[in-house]
């Protein structure tokens, strides 16, 4: 009997990126505390990615961009309180955060055109 070629199926990983129309709104353009309480950016957006299911939120700060697990969010309220201490961040002043919303704001205007 002939041998079957063994097709193996390859894994395509899907990533959206999900924004919010209003800055701030629930999640993006919110300030990030870190668990040191330093205001260490804004919430840029969420990223999800499947197969297997990701959730990452991705924080601006100063001449900073990264990438963090849904599960380092402690709290999300007026502000999004982190677990952990991040050690990569500057951190902001009100100024800061205003400018980063903006810049959050420009860069999702620039979606809906």
């Amino acid at each position: 009997m002939p041998k079957r070629n063994d097709k193996t199926t390859d894994q395509t990983n899907i990533m959206a990126e999900l924004y919010e129309l209003s800055i701030p709104g629930q999640l993006i353009g919110k300030e990030v505390i870190d668990a040191s309480a330093r205001k260490i950016g804004v919430v840029y957006n969420v990223k999800l990615t499947f197969p297997p299911a990701n959730v990452r939120v991705v924080i601006k700060g100063l001449d900073v961009e990264f990438q963090l697990s849904i599960d380092s969010i402690a709290t999300i309220g007026g502000v999004v309180q982190l677990k952990e201490t991040i050690k990569q961040a500057e951190e902001l002043e009100i100024r800061d955060v205003a400018r980063l919303r903006e810049e959050i704001a420009s860069d999702i205007s620039k979606y809906l055109r």
